[in-house]
């Protein structure tokens, strides 16, 4: 078995935008802090515009693949736009490099973001080492609507290629959550996706990780056996031969 990271290298992404589609009882939620933990031991700066959970359980989940999100913060590796504190929370967390919102409306949510983005984050996100996720597409619809966020989607898109066109955007959907309309256009907008399905027997979880779309011509779709480890690592991955594919029997 080979890590995540071993299979899908950051130097392949530069400018590129990353959908990792997943169910409600996958592992697959880790492998995009994985890639954000990795992109910040080599240099990358990045920030996470988080709609889903209260900035403590976004540090949490950080820390669960081994990204110390505090220091990285302090240190000025990270930044935090907590779009999910500024509509739910009456609490602020006041720190350097984590940003809030007046209002969170659809509106004019982008342009505010914008705003943080070409302000004081704009030299770090210039460089050609540059991360942006989006934690989590789902979040975002839920708390904006899911044809709202599909319009702040395309919107964020077509900025990111003007003002920040090496920087790799990261978006984790839970396909759960959301319908297969709002799957199907984050798919055809994103340059590399994966998909993740977890199915639940008595004494495991089985996952496969599908690798379903890639910006290059001699792309072939492939498949993996994904599982969670001990340690750093996490996510190891094992690629599967033909007669394998599918779910699992029952």
């Amino acid at each position: 078995m080979k890590t995540l990271l071993d299979v899908f290298p950051l130097s392949e992404m530069k400018g590129s935008t990353v959908t990792v589609i997943y169910d409600a009882y996958s592992s697959a939620w880790q492998i995009l802090f994985l890639f954000i933990r990795k992109a910040i031991e080599r240099g990358y700066f990045t920030v996470i515009s988080n709609y889903s959970v209260p900035l403590r359980s976004l540090l949490h989940r950080c820390n669960s693949v081994g990204l110390d999100a505090g220091s990285a913060i302090e240190s000025s590796k990270m930044a935090i736009i907590d779009v999910f504190g500024s509509r739910y929370s009456p609490l602020r967390m006041e720190m350097e490099n984590v940003f809030y919102l007046d209002k969170v409306e659809a509106e004019t949510i982008n342009p505010k973001i914008d705003r943080i983005y070409c302000g004081p984050l704009r030299d770090k996100l210039k460089s050609e080492k540059a991360v942006r996720m989006i934690y989590t597409l789902d979040g975002a619809s839920l708390m904006l609507g899911e044809e709202q966020t599909l319009k702040l989607l395309n919107q964020t898109i077509a900025t990111k290629s003007i003002n920040f066109p090496e920087s790799i955007l990261l978006m984790p959907l839970n396909a759960d959550i959301v319908s297969r309309r709002f799957v199907a256009w984050v798919s055809n907008v994103s340059d590399y996706v994966l998909l993740a399905k977890s199915w639940i027997r008595e004494d495991h979880v089985k996952e496969l990780l599908y690798f379903i779309k890639a910006p290059y011509a001699d792309f072939e779709p492939v498949v993996y056996s994904l599982k969670v480890s001990r340690g750093r690592e996490k996510i190891m991955l094992k690629k599967l031969s033909a007669p394998e594919l599918g779910p699992p029997a029952e």
